[in-house]
């Protein structure tokens, strides 16, 4: 037993449970100590201090809710958390209610949430907080749905735990489907304000009116078609999380109108002159950086200045080292068991080549890929024609024509149906009609379109 990490205490009388809670913990890094006595356990607990016990509650001879009694009376401040069926609920309702047990987590349960609790518990006691320095690059981690080996990933992992408990402006940028939301949700999980609601939008989904109405609210009659009165995200986050993704897609009124909410923590709904406390926390997101968004006159620079007071950055997938790996193994496993299909892996070959892949639409692009590989793939070890294959779309951009391909002229629009455009041009033209639907933002012709701007700038210069 490591000394220097925490104790978990693991109370079942069903030892194959036993054994998959250990199997779910493992992965945390701590001590696990089981039993599948509740009597056993308490003498262990009465010479020894558990950092956090999870216990079943339907036992032979003693319930866990009374177990959990005993040690509370021995170690005031260990965290309890009890494993059991919502039908059980009555006969431990009272030390809920007491505070004698601290979590309530239903069976079957899901190991990412137990995990995400179990962290949680014991970084509440300063037992288990994320240190890039304690790390290393053959551990991994699962930090609230975010899996890593890379140090990268565990500094930003330690600076959401230190950021996430002062209430002020967070702003998350990277690219397209590095999992900016995911960081957000675990800015709200780590912060004091996590039993508060937690509430996502993107700015870019919505046009100038309709996101003021979604942000503020709106008073009934406020404009054409306000038929009833509409209570916007300001006041639904209560004194939760906010999180505005997108943000630099907001139209610059609109960015105004923002700058007050954050200066006087409080807005006015559409169509009211009645102004209203604005309490929760504000995380903020982009897949492209502020500093360029001001630089275009497409952002405010006083509000820049407001929400980057805390400037979070993910790392693109393809600069995480062995975590493509790791995670297309994760993904692989979740989905075989979802799809009820059996597979045992990724040859090295495949492997190498998920390594070597740039990865453009980064963690989602890798999730995707994944489920579709084990939709569509009867072979148990996937190798590099699969990938090859189920990528060929993303490979066919990134290789260079082949010679003997006749060059077309740009401009050319006259293709005659039966005719195909070549991929090129067609990808062009959907990124010209967003752009122009958009009146010309490119962040939120990007974001429609689940690229990054910086993609679009480059495709720019080389047509």
């Amino acid at each position: 037993m490591n000394n220097s990490q925490p104790t978990i205490l693991l109370v079942d009388d069903e030892k194959a449970v036993l054994s998959s809670l250990t199997r779910c913990l493992v992965r945390l890094g701590v001590n696990l100590v089981d039993f599948s006595c509740p009597q056993q356990a308490l003498e262990y607990a009465t010479d020894n201090r558990p950092d956090l016990v999870i216990s079943d509650q339907r036992m032979p001879r003693m319930q866990g809710s009374e177990m959990l009694i005993q040690i509370k009376a021995l170690w005031p401040d260990v965290q309890c958390i009890i494993l059991s069926g919502y039908s059980d609920m009555e006969s431990f309702s009272d030390a809920l209610n007491r505070r004698i047990i601290d979590r309530f987590i239903s069976k079957p349960w899901d190991n990412n949430e137990l995990r995400m609790i179990a962290s949680a518990a014991l970084r509440e006691q300063g037992l288990f907080g994320f240190s890039s320095e304690k790390m290393s690059q053959s551990q991994a981690t699962d930090f609230h749905g975010m899996l890593s080996t890379n140090p990268a990933m565990y500094r930003l992992f330690e600076r959401i735990t230190k950021s996430a408990r002062a209430n002020i402006p967070i702003f998350i940028s990277g690219e397209t489907g590095t999992g900016k939301e995911l960081v957000a949700r675990a800015c709200h999980a780590e912060s004091p304000r996590k039993s508060q609601p937690f509430i996502a939008i993107n700015c870019a989904n919505f046009n100038e009116h309709l996101i003021e109405s979604q942000l503020f609210g709106h008073k009934k009659g406020a404009f054409t078609g306000a038929t009833a009165e509409h209570q916007g995200l300001f006041a639904a986050a209560q004194q939760g999380t906010l999180f505005l993704d997108e943000v630099t897609t907001l139209p610059l009124p609109l960015q105004a109108k923002l700058l007050r909410v954050i200066q006087e923590r409080e807005f006015s709904p559409v169509g009211s002159h009645q102004t209203y406390p604005f309490a929760a926390q504000l995380l903020t997101a982009s897949s492209t950086t502020l500093a360029d968004a001001v630089e275009r006159g497409q952002f405010r620079e006083d509000l820049y200045y407001r929400l980057n007071v805390i400037p979070l950055k993910l790392p693109p997938l393809r600069d995480r080292g062995a975590d493509m790996v790791m995670m297309a193994e994760h993904f692989l496993q979740v989905f075989a068991r979802r799809e009820q299909r059996r597979f045992k892996g990724f040859s090295d070959d495949a492997k190498l080549f998920l390594r070597q892949y740039p990865w453009p639409g980064n963690v989602r692009q890798l999730e995707n890929l994944t489920h579709s590989i084990v939709v569509l793939t009867d072979q148990p070890v996937v190798d590099k024609s699969t990938l090859q294959s189920a990528l060929e779309g993303d490979i066919s951009r990134s290789q260079p024509e082949p010679p003997g391909v006749p060059t077309i002229d740009p401009q050319q629009s006259d293709y005659m149906p039966g005719q195909v455009r070549p991929l090129w041009l067609v990808e062009k033209s959907s990124i010209e009609e967003a752009i122009a639907f958009c009146d010309g933002n490119v962040p939120r012709a990007a974001a429609l379109l689940e690229v990054s701007p910086s993609t679009i700038y480059r495709k720019q210069k080389h047509w």
